[in-house]
């Protein structure tokens, strides 16, 4: 929802009874500018009308009301008049409220109706009638509701007697305070007017209006500015650009623009600021109006003195010579003042605002060689349709006050005093004021933060407006009349009180915040004794706080070592209680050496020493094994080395030196690689023998095919014959027992256990009879167990002879037999 329609509400609570009565000021912006329609019969209340003349345009109605009360006061032309009274809705040329008092209207030449809504019967009570015209007479005049504030006609009082001056200026500002502000339906405005002259080949007027609107229910308010035509009367505006538009008022064109609500400002109280419009000549093209505000305080912060430019309008006017704001005791051509001013008023035009508080200082000025108070100025404008009622004025010694809460002055024309406004901004070590009196900058040397940490004061420097100088203590600043940003920013060092802990004493000093303290690597205490910063200590320490510094030392004593042997002597430092190890081996290269001689290699240092080292001179030797053993070892020179004929891998297995010699004396690194052989254990059992052995790798053994025990006893190999050694073995070859075994004189072999069948075949008619070293009957199967000797013997067979006869007998039996069983078939 945009600011115009929220507004809208509270705007018709201010507007709509104003409205009701008709109460408009006493002079509109435009003279002629027709009222809202009035829609009343004559006949419906009684009412005082007086017909005046105006003969030139030198002349004025003056109204005298002596009646108290309110009443409308309207002035129609004749024809108009007529009209209205028959009923008919007509518009005023001029309509205002009026009670008590004395009002002036200037109008141009012609006739007039004056008519106000009261009449009692006696003329003594209104008096209307013409005078020559008077300006003093017209704004003096009394009037009930206007814009209220600091506004300017250029009439100034002294002491008693009324003298005119005239002001032309580029620029006009308007300063404000407020601390109090509570309006009436929330909705109020503080607007900066002035009168725009240009001069050329025709004279042009406008009014200039840069405007305040405050929300003040919610705190916020917004800017807008105004641009009507004075030039000529119901004139309208032309030929002008910016960032606003042309709208539209009672048939009557005006330029107004207002910031995006993007640009609404939030305000606290209290609030004061500056509203200000400057003019810019393009000869022979036109003029540059530029419409500004400046916010230095809102709430509890004070801002600098920063314009905001807002808007920026181009009035064409091709033939001109100047343009300037002109305040003056005189009319422009469309009768109005050629005034500005700083007023509160509605929010609305056409409107009033009642507040039920306001406290705030106002200030009217325009730049001349810097900016300077109007010398007068009058509490009500005569030229805007905003108004406001119930605000008193008071000049003090330096402000105008503004309030709901004062007694007002009996004079008209306030002259205004030395005004104080605050265009020295200053910045002063951090807080934000106005100076409007000299400003002594003072700054204290030193300030003690605590017992060990304090701020010495380095240098003050100052900046004006962007430009950076240095000063001393004690310089003073000057409120100016022009607008100054001022920084004054004073530059303390902060220093620390540092004490240090040598080894060797105490160091205290104030030091500088950051500053760095180089702690001494060696501390010399003679000669030969000395302190050393240990490696893990800072060396550098960076100062950000009060400290007490304890360094880490260590005491260190001059050590000699003189290194007999090869003349090397060595100087150094090294730290008390230390333990020097003094080297065991010195290496002249890699197959050289010194060895030290001695039981100890630890020194305790307790104090300078002179220390001298004896070493014995060693030579690398290298051993090679045939086993792939490499043995170095470091022997003393003349040393002799014997090798070992035997290295026994273990009980089965060694290497055997096979050379004659086995001795070497070392007087130079030596590489000794003796040819070894290598034997395995062997043990081979016979059936008549062990034998044991050391056997060369690789050596083939040969087992004997035949092992005799006796000439009739032997063994026989049953076995392979040959075995090659790559390991310790046991061998039990396979070997077969044998008897010589001789049947009839022939020898055999036979194994032990054979069995042998003793046997000769021959006929019945004999017999075979065995003799030897064993009883055995021919055709008996023996077992050989062991050496036999058997010899045949063939004798005749006693039986044969009885068996023959038997034989023969049965052999005639048998065949007599068959031939009797073949005769009896």
């Amino acid at each position: 929802m945009s600011r115009e329609i929220f507004f809208l509400a509270l705007i018709i609570l201010t507007v709509i009874t104003p409205l009701s009565i008709c109460n408009f000021h006493v002079l509109q912006r435009m003279p002629g500018e027709p009222p809202p329609v009035i829609k009343t019969y004559a006949v419906a209340y009684p009412i005082f009308e007086k017909y005046v003349s105006l003969n030139n345009c030198c002349q004025e109605i003056v109204v005298q009301d002596n009646c108290p009360g309110i009443y409308c006061l309207y002035v129609f032309t004749p024809q108009t008049y007529h009209l209205w009274s028959l009923g008919h809705p007509e518009n005023a040329i001029f309509s205002t409220q009026i009670t008590k008092g004395t009002y002036v209207i200037p109008l141009n030449k012609g006739d007039y109706v004056v008519v106000i809504n009261h009449f009692l019967g006696k003329d003594s009570n209104i008096n209307v009638y013409v005078e020559a015209r008077s300006f003093c007479s017209y704004i003096m005049s009394n009037r009930l509701a206007s814009p209220k504030g600091i506004v300017s006609y250029g009439i100034y009082d002294c002491a008693g007697e009324l003298q005119n001056y005239c002001i032309r200026t580029k620029s006009i500002l308007g300063y404000f305070n407020i601390s109090c502000f509570e309006p009436k339906g929330c909705l109020a405005s503080l607007q900066l007017n002035a009168v725009l002259l240009i001069n050329g080949s025709n004279d042009y007027e406008y009014f200039l209006q840069n405007i305040i609107k405050f929300e003040n229910c919610f705190h916020w308010f917004y800017l807008e500015d105004n641009i009507w035509n004075f030039s000529s009367y119901r004139a309208n505006i032309y030929h002008v650009e910016g960032k606003g538009i042309i709208n539209s008022y009672c048939d009557r064109k005006y330029y107004c623009y207002s910031p995006p609500c993007l640009y609404d400002i939030k305000y606290s109280l209290p609030l004061a600021g500056y509203l200000i419009i400057n003019v810019t000549t393009v000869q022979g093209k036109g003029v540059y109006v530029t419409f500004g505000f400046s916010n230095i305080q809102n709430g509890q912060k004070i801002l600098p003195p920063v314009f905001t430019y807002y808007d920026k309008v181009f009035i064409s006017c091709p033939n001109v010579n100047s343009a300037c704001i002109v305040i003056k005791p005189a009319f422009t051509k469309s009768l109005n003042a050629f005034s500005a001013g700083l007023v509160f008023g509605s929010y609305e035009q056409l409107s009033t605002v009642k507040f039920n508080n306001l406290n705030s200082t106002l200030a009217l000025l325009y730049c001349n060689q810097g900016w300077k108070p109007v010398p007068s100025f009058l509490s009500y404008c005569v030229n805007s349709l905003e108004s406001a009622c119930n605000l008193d004025f008071k000049a003090g010694k330096c402000e105008i006050f503004v309030s709901t809460n004062l007694q007002c002055s009996n004079n008209l024309i306030i002259n205004m005093p030395h005004v104080s406004v605050p265009f020295t901004f200053v910045d002063y070590n951090g807080k934000a004021i106005y100076i409007q009196k000299p400003l002594n900058i003072s700054f204290p040397k030193t300030i003690y933060i605590c017992k060990y940490t304090k701020e010495c004061l380095c240098k003050i420097c100052i900046c004006i407006n962007g430009f950076r100088q240095p000063i001393e203590n004690g310089y003073i600043i000057y409120p100016k009349c022009y607008f100054n940003t001022i920084n004054i920013s004073a530059f303390y060092n902060t220093y620390y009180f540092v004490k240090i802990l040598y080894p060797n004493g105490t160091l205290c000093a104030w030091i500088l915040q950051g500053s760095k303290i180089c702690l001494p690597r060696i501390i010399q205490l003679c000669d030969l004794a000395r302190y050393l910063l240990l490696p893990e200590q800072n060396t550098t320490i960076i100062i950000t706080k009060p400290q007490i510094i304890s360094p880490k030392y260590e005491l260190q004593y001059l050590v000699n070592i003189n290194y007999v042997n090869n003349g090397t002597k060595i100087e150094e430092w090294v730290n008390n209680g230390t333990i020097i190890q003094i080297p065991k081996v010195i290496y002249i290269n890699s197959t050289a050496r010194y060895y030290l001689n001695s039981t100890t290699n630890k020194i305790v240092v307790l104090k300078p020493m002179n220390i001298s080292l004896k070493y014995e001179l060693q030579y690398l030797v290298t051993k090679y094994l045939l086993n792939g053993t490499k043995i170095e070892e470091w022997v003393n020179n003349g040393t002799i080395i014997q090798i070992p004929k035997v290295i026994y891998i273990n009980s089965t297995a060694r290497y055997y030196f096979n050379s004659t010699t086995n001795l070497f004396i070392i007087d130079s690194p030596i590489i000794i690689k003796p040819k070894y052989i290598l034997q395995y254990y062997v043990k081979i059992i016979l059936p008549n023998e062990t034998i044991e052995e050391w056997v060369k790798d690789g050596c083939v053994i040969t087992f004997p095919q035949y092992i005799y025990i006796s000439n009739c006893e032997r063994y026989v190999l049953n076995s392979t014959q040959f075995i090659i050694i790559h390991s310790p073995t046991l061998v039990k070859p396979v070997y077969i027992k044998q008897y010589l075994v001789k049947i009839n004189g022939i020898p055999y072999w036979y194994n032990e256990g054979t069995k042998l069948l003793i046997k000769i075949v021959t006929t019945p008619f004999f017999i075979v009879k065995w003799v030897g070293s064993i009883k055995v009957t021919n055709g008996e199967m023996i077992t050989i167990n062991g050496p036999l000797d058997l010899k045949a013997e063939i004798l005749i067979n006693p039986l044969f002879e009885y068996l023959g006869i038997a034989g023969i007998i049965t052999i005639i039996v048998l065949a007599i037999t068959n031939v009797i069983r073949h005769k009896s078939k």
